[in-house]
């Protein structure tokens, strides 16, 4: 039940900070904040009912894990960018698009899902295709050299999970 309530406040709080709707005697915010948290509460409701938080591990230790990962995460999103930039503003530098198939070693669902979006979000690589019987991904990659950065997101990872599963 714990997990549930701390769930249903992190999606509350992530919503006020996204929406800015936070101005209870203005009748439309109001509507927005009611629609917000009816909006949370479904979803930790139907996590529930399915069961998510107990079959993904550690929830408090994930998400303190998880932070660090998040703040890596964000730079890694930002030297992609540039590299990105500069290979498509540059015509001396390389652009060879291809496709690598990377394996994995996480044992949750959530830890393949942050490994995967992790990859998407980064700038020049996209997850096409996730093989749970290979436990492989399929990555389209700008240049070659780009599955240089998978290996140590997919450790950082592990460590988020805590399951020690690097590779």
């Amino acid at each position: 039940m714990l997990r549930h309530l701390i769930l249903f406040a992190v999606l509350l709080g992530f919503w006020a900070v996204l929406s800015g709707q936070l101005d209870w005697t203005d009748s439309h915010q109001r509507y927005l904040m009611i629609c917000g948290v009816v909006s949370c509460a479904l979803a930790t409701l139907l996590s529930w009912r399915v069961g998510f938080l107990e079959k993904e591990g550690n929830f408090i230790r994930i998400a303190v894990r998880q932070v660090p990962y998040l703040f890596w995460l964000l730079w890694q999103i930002v030297v992609s960018n540039w590299d990105v930039a500069r290979r498509v503003w540059s015509p001396r530098l390389d652009v060879n698009p291809s496709m690598v198939r990377t394996p994995y070693n996480l044992k949750s669902e959530l830890a393949v899902a942050i490994y995967a979006n992790s990859i998407t979000l980064t700038p020049g690589t996209v997850t096409v295709l996730i093989d749970p019987e290979k436990r492989e991904f399929l990555v389209h990659q700008l240049s070659a050299g780009g599955e240089a950065g998978l290996k140590p997101m997919h450790n950082k990872v592990a460590h988020v999970e805590g399951e020690g599963g690097e590779l």
